[in-house]
């Protein structure tokens, strides 16, 4: 039971963050958000395992490029004070989220059986 939840949060987790990072107040949230949230909606209800692992994958490797922004803007820091240690633990700590949000994500679609009618046949 545990694990079924467990396997079904990194959507709901990708669309908290999406709208979190579109959302601007008053009321307003950025149409490109709302396209990804669409995007997540339909793979939570259709349960692709191409697009499943698709944006697992780009979510994993959006990942990497999140913690090089990270180590970027924590250079700009001139010294270690309170500041810089609040911006580095917040960092990591959603780095670490979405790392194993995404890698939850392509382990489930990997798991995921296709029936014969739905492989790709190429001719």
């Amino acid at each position: 039971m545990i694990k079924k939840i467990l396997f079904k949060l990194p959507e709901y987790y990708f669309i908290i963050i999406l709208f979190l990072a579109g959302f601007t107040p008053p009321f307003y949230v950025h149409y490109l958000s709302l396209i990804f949230i669409a995007v997540l909606v339909l793979q939570i209800v259709f349960k692709n395992k191409t697009s499943g692992l698709l944006l697992g994958g780009i979510a994993f490797f959006g990942n990497l490029f999140f913690l090089a922004a990270l180590f970027s803007e924590f250079n700009d820091f001139t010294e270690f004070n309170s500041e810089a240690q609040r911006f580095i633990i917040i960092g990591i700590t959603i780095w670490v989220l979405n790392l194993i949000a995404s890698v939850t994500m392509i382990y489930r679609y990997v798991k995921i059986k296709t029936r014969s009618n739905q492989r790709i046949k190429y001719y």
